[in-house]
């Protein structure tokens, strides 16, 4: 049997040539199917609903947790006391199948006996949860916080996913409030001491989300002082 330079030299140019131009075909066609089937698979599908906490009402950094995204928040962020504030959690369901969400504040110098609520989202779902907190004058100028955590469940199933993807987070979520000063005035923001429950931003088939509530949220008074406003 030849040995295999020999062989190899047996073989005319033009063969040469053709080996070679084909093993260059066949690597690069491997490099573009590679790329093609990459570029094929997106990692989330795009199901046309808005994400409401990220698109609409511009805010960074929401978290996710057990496919429920969500943020708190406390309106007025600022106080003259005595008075009330808000306590809202915002909550948007990540997945096409129901989800419960239980949501539970902290006590602390704010929420003495803490919070837990219930809240139940339909597929894409987004809405938001109030309570009103009254502020007693007792408390000095300085900064308070709140601490959140959400737990949620599928009980139809995990289901597919309708938003994009975002950081998963299993810690609690901060809301803090200044208080300014204190006042001898009736308490500020007295005509919201019942505003509580919660309130569907957006629920697909909906064509665009409505957060109205949230803009009146963000126009609470801080002081007596404030003028133009409820």
């Amino acid at each position: 049997m030849p040995y295999l330079p020999q062989l190899l030299g047996r073989l005319a140019a033009p063969t040469w040539i053709g080996l070679i131009l084909s093993a260059v075909a066949l690597v690069s066609c491997g490099i573009l199917f590679l790329k093609l089937r990459r570029r094929s698979a997106p990692e989330e599908p795009d199901r046309g609903i808005p994400d409401v906490l990220g698109a609409i009402l511009k805010r960074t950094r929401v978290p996710e947790t057990d496919g429920v995204r969500w943020d708190v928040s406390i309106y007025p962020e600022s106080l003259s006391v005595p008075g009330y504030v808000i306590v809202t959690a915002i909550l948007q369901n990540a997945y096409d199948r129901p989800r419960t969400v239980t949501l539970e504040v902290a006590p602390g110098i704010l929420v003495p006996q803490g919070l837990s609520c219930f809240v139940a989202l339909n597929g894409g779902e987004a809405g938001i949860f109030r309570t009103p907190l009254f502020v007693s004058r007792n408390l000095a100028p300085g900064d308070y916080e709140i601490r959140a955590t959400v737990r949620g469940s599928a009980p139809r199933g995990v289901g597919s996913r309708m938003l994009a993807a975002a950081p998963r987070h299993r810690g609690p979520r901060k809301a803090s409030l200044r208080i300014l000063s204190a006042h001898d005035q009736p308490p500020v923001n007295l005509f919201a001491y019942d505003w509580k429950g919660f309130t569907s931003l957006y629920n697909p088939p909906q064509t665009a989300p409505d957060v109205t509530e949230v803009w009146i949220l963000q126009e609470l008074p801080s002081s007596p002082s404030d003028s133009g406003r409820p």
